[in-house]
């Protein structure tokens, strides 16, 4: 049975784009629908190698296409769309990743797009031969592993993995979906090929909707929109209490220090900048001097070059419309000007959250790998605070959550004699959300423990700042049926 489907499917495939096909020749893909026009551009492209094999794809329903001699064109087009549905989607995010890294390494759209493509047919050809099992976490590593190649040698690269060919038990969630998927599919008789998109789409989605432990209860489509969705589009999630009161304000740290900014700015503009284009040094050290990175090594600065936190403050402050430099000069914006006579408010705040946590990066405050992740999933780390920190915690166990739910994170780590990829992962994990994310915002109240030749525990627990902004709309993880907030 489900050998006469695939059988089916490829007939049904080769007679639809033929359909695609003739619709793009006349301009009309008006007609079709997103998927459709994702194909006919696909084979617009590449109508210089296949036209004829287009324009009579419905005579070459029957004709089997031999590997060792001949492209198969349908399947090559297919897979190409496929590849840049990918890199839209950034699904797995590892084809969006080694999509961009082969740009940089001057190659054109189209040619990184059949890279993805080589590496994504040598996973699929077994499984099309045998009907085995496609090993997603294979696919991932590869693309991780081979972003950093130059792209003449990745074809050569691949013949070298001859255990990509050996049959291997695979992840066994993604092989168990697949497994119920075949089995699903033996029990049906598809009339077209979208009513079997159709099915295969719906059970699918339905898998996608399964909450995770690893997710700590959310599933894999709610961990999409978290990671890739504003914050709009995850209400049913959570949500942000906009009607914070001034005293809820007062004392979070960052809002301290944009306060004090402004008001020392609006009371001293125009200030002059340094030949480089820095806040004056007397500014610069009036500032770190009443906000200093350490309060246990405090140290002069003789330039703001030298202390990263007001460098990042005043790029906040500029990203947030705030402040503003013309000829050489600092001065207030009109906003800033504004919100020093009315004050900071609850609309303030959010409007600083959202720059930090969209337009500033995170990385460039420290010398740890990019790990964009960890900022990308800030709004999930969130609900790891949410679940886990209402008690003191140790930051090493809710930086394991972390790693649960994103374990690729570490193997984008470089190899190092003085700390694991996780360590290192759980290290940026705790400066960049802990300290400098949650605590400045004044979401987490930290407590430290010296332990010893520098070496400092930290246990955190959330504040009731973070549980008056964050309104989970979710049930925790065994307790269905209750809203969480």
């Amino acid at each position: 049975m489900i050998d006469s489907l695939f059988k089916t499917l490829q007939q049904l495939n080769r007679e639809h784009l033929h359909l695609i096909w003739q619709r793009a020749r006349k301009n009309e893909l008006h007609e079709l629908t997103e998927e459709e026009r994702r194909l006919a551009a696909v084979m617009l492209a590449h109508s210089e190698e296949y036209f004829n094999q287009f324009e009579f794809a419905d005579l070459l329903v029957d004709h089997d296409f031999d590997p060792e001699k001949e492209v198969n064109p349908f399947f090559h087009i297919v897979l190409h769309a496929i590849a840049e549905k990918q890199v839209e989607d950034r699904n797995p995010i590892e084809a969006f990743q080694f999509y961009n890294a082969m740009l940089k390494k001057k190659c054109s759209r189209h040619e990184a797009i059949h890279l993805i493509m080589a590496i994504l047919i040598y996973l699929l050809l077994p499984v099309l031969q045998r009907k085995g099992k496609f090993k997603l976490d294979t696919y991932r590593q590869l693309l991780r592993n081979y972003k950093w190649q130059k792209p003449e040698k990745i074809a050569s690269l691949l013949e070298k993995e001859p255990h990509l060919v050996a049959e291997e038990p695979g992840d066994p969630k993604t092989a168990r979906i697949f497994d119920e998927l075949r089995s699903a599919t033996e029990e049906r008789e598809f009339q077209s090929l979208a009513e079997a998109q159709s099915f295969a789409n719906a059970f699918m989605n339905a898998k996608n909707r399964e909450p995770l432990d690893n997710f700590l209860g959310l599933s894999p489509e709610q961990m999409q929109r978290l990671l890739y969705r504003p914050q709009a589009d995850v209400t049913d999630i959570v949500t942000l209490n906009k009607n914070l009161s001034q005293e809820d304000l007062n004392d979070i740290p960052v809002v301290k220090e944009v306060v004090y900014f402004l008001k020392r700015l609006a009371e001293l503009q125009p200030l002059q900048a340094t030949v480089k284009g820095n806040l004056p040094r007397a500014f610069a050290q009036e500032m770190h001097d009443k906000f200093p990175g350490h309060h246990e090594f405090p140290h002069r600065i003789m330039s703001e070059n030298e202390d990263w936190k007001l460098m990042s403050l005043r790029y906040i402050l500029d990203t947030c419309g705030w402040v503003k430099k013309q000829n050489q000069k600092f001065s207030p914006t009109r906003s800033g000007q504004k919100l020093v006579g009315d004050g900071f408010g609850s609309n303030d705040f959010y409007h600083l959250l959202d720059t930090y946590m969209r337009k500033f990066n995170w990385a460039s405050r420290d010398r740890y790998p990019e790990l964009s992740i960890i900022q990308q999933a800030a709004l999930f780390s969130c609900y790891i605070l949410h679940l886990k920190a209402k008690a003191y915690t140790h930051t090493d166990d809710l930086s394991r959550y972390f790693i649960h739910a994103f374990p690729a994170a570490a193997d984008t780590v470089p190899g190092s004699p003085f700390a694991t990829p996780e360590k290192t992962v759980q290290g940026a994990f705790s400066v960049r959300f802990i300290e400098r994310f949650s605590e400045y915002f004044g979401l987490l109240e930290v407590r430290r423990e010296k332990k010893g030749l520098g070496q400092v525990d930290c246990y955190i627990k959330i504040t009731p700042l973070f549980e008056k902004i964050f309104q989970w709309q979710l049930s925790p993880p065994g307790n269905p049926g209750s809203t969480v907030r």
